[in-house]
């Protein structure tokens, strides 16, 4: 009987002596305010409003207009443009995880929210992947936010290199928000030919792989804008503080607009 005890205590003590609770059997839940990050679910007679760790998506309203804004210049998007890619990431969420049962890993952490209901922080398993991870995989939530140490042990600086690793892959591979910079083409129905001033000091990178940085141009620099070359960057072309033309490549976060 004392070894069953001790076998027990086994198999039973790693989540627990970590803080974290297991609510497997979990469902996510339709809810006007979910979004990519964010969600209700059921699990039994229990209702919980879930945040997840590691990750941000972009708002699917206009409420904050300061963070609207400070998610969109992250991903090289207008304001406008982040408020659909906040929809679309919910939207890929629901999907995801709708009539699925959900492995939920919880510390009862408040993460704080708009509800009156408590909000939780969580981490979501989901067909042996964390859902924090798939988010930034598919290129809908940028890494960023609240960590802690993994239920299965991994360390918060380890999971964060991971994370990174990932975003880096959508953002190169234009995946979810990281090809979103480019729908519509501002700055022309062709995508270029327009002659704007900077907003801010601009990096300038050239066009010829490995995009070196060239240098920065000041704020209020006067370029013409060209078509979008790779994901998240447009053609420029201006004249050089010496005089002598030059043609290269800009981030979309640094056009006019954005």
């Amino acid at each position: 009987m004392k070894g069953l005890w001790i076998l027990w205590m086994v198999c039973v003590t790693p989540l627990w002596a970590n803080g974290w609770k297991t609510l497997d059997g979990t469902r996510y839940v339709e809810n006007q305010s979910n979004d990519g990050d964010s969600f209700h679910a059921k699990r039994n007679s229990s209702t919980y409003i879930l945040r997840l760790y590691y990750v941000d998506t972009l708002e699917t309203d206009n409420r904050y207009p300061d963070r609207v804004a400070e998610q969109a210049e992250y991903f090289g998007l207008t304001s406008e443009q982040a408020l659909k890619g906040g929809q679309r990431a919910a939207e890929a969420v629901e999907k995801r995880l709708k009539d699925q049962d959900l492995t939920v890993y919880t510390r009862y952490e408040n993460a704080r929210g708009a509800s009156e209901k408590k909000r939780y922080y969580a981490m979501i398993e989901l067909e042996g992947q964390w859902l924090s991870e798939w988010l930034v995989e598919q290129g809908w939530a940028r890494v960023y936010g609240r960590a802690r140490e993994l239920p299965d042990g991994t360390s918060e600086r380890l999971y964060w290199s991971r994370l990174r690793k990932l975003e880096r892959e959508a953002r190169k591979a234009g995946r979810g928000l990281w090809g979103m910079a480019d729908e519509g083409n501002p700055g022309g129905e062709d995508g270029g030919g327009v002659t704007v001033k900077l907003p801010r000091q601009t990096p300038v990178f050239s066009k010829a792989p490995p995009h070196r940085m060239v240098g920065q141009l000041p704020q209020g620099w006067e370029v013409q804008l060209g078509p979008a070359t790779r994901t998240g960057f447009r053609e420029v072309s201006f004249l050089s503080p010496g005089g002598n033309p030059f043609t290269g490549e800009i981030q979309n976060l640094y056009v006019p607009g954005h």
